[in-house]
């Protein structure tokens, strides 16, 4: 028999001896470091226990996508946020999927269920390295809850640079609560946002290190809007584009939100 087949034929059985369980822990880390929050919350803890002590390693934390899949027509930036191009990205379908999941699987009555401290659970995994947190819009019409996260991320996270929320709705409130907590993000997306240009002026007056501010197709004020242009010269990549004013049918969907008191 051919030694090349002799030596392949051990190797393979060698491999095939071998689990996930044997998988070194800078490998597997990798690994955990590229998958989704979801996943981390939810799947990979009940592998096996050793990937459950991986999964805790604040290294996994550090970029916290909700939900986590990219979406079709996706451009990664360099702080690697999923940024939709399409306009088939209203991810809070999705979201509300995971949290309802993951209320069910541990066993937490949906009555009791806070999206702020479920954030937060995440974000203490971290153990204060959180760097980049994308949640869906839907997050800024529970009332207090992005107050909530953003105080304890500006708290508990020297190290935060990124922020997005699309779709969301940003009030004067959101806007300074930004500012407040995480005036040193670098990055910050808005995409499809309701926001005024009031509320703009105060994000880009008050977080004077951002690198990349991603307005785009907004309502509340015109991409060509020659004083916020201006106001955000300073800023390294600042889009705008197709953003314009409300119009009277915007304000019927703006006043058909109803907003959840999560106090």
């Amino acid at each position: 028999m051919d030694h090349h087949l002799v030596n392949l034929s051990g190797a393979v059985r060698r491999t095939s001896d071998r689990t996930w369980e044997d998988l070194p822990k800078d490998c597997l880390l990798n690994i955990l470091e590229r998958v989704g929050t979801e996943s981390l919350l939810m799947f990979v803890p009940l592998v096996c226990k050793s990937w459950y002590r991986a999964s805790l390693s604040s290294s996994c934390w550090k970029r916290l996508f909700f939900p986590a899949e990219i979406e079709k027509g996706t451009v990664i930036y360099p702080w690697s946020f999923p940024v939709s191009t399409s306009d088939d990205d209203d991810q809070s379908t999705s979201f509300d999927y995971v949290i309802r999941r993951y209320a069910k699987e541990f066993g937490i009555e949906w009555s009791r269920f806070y999206v702020s401290k479920f954030i937060k659970f995440a974000v203490n995994r971290s153990q204060g390295e959180t760097q980049f947190l994308k949640v869906p819009g839907i997050c800024s019409h529970y009332m207090n809850a992005m107050r909530e996260i953003l105080e304890h991320i500006g708290r508990n996270c020297r190290g935060f640079e990124g922020l997005h929320i699309s779709h969301a709705l940003v009030d004067v409130d959101l806007a300074k609560d930004i500012v407040k907590y995480v005036p040193q993000i670098k990055y910050l997306c808005l995409k499809k946002a309701k926001i005024g240009r009031i509320e703009l002026i105060v994000l880009i007056k008050g977080c004077r290190e951002l690198k990349v501010l991603d307005v785009r197709d907004c309502l509340g004020f015109t991409e060509g809007d020659r004083e916020i242009a201006e106001l955000g010269s300073h800023i390294g990549e600042f889009m705008m584009e197709g953003s314009r004013q409300f119009r009277r049918r915007d304000w019927v969907e703006v006043a058909g939100v109803v907003q959840v008191d999560e106090d």
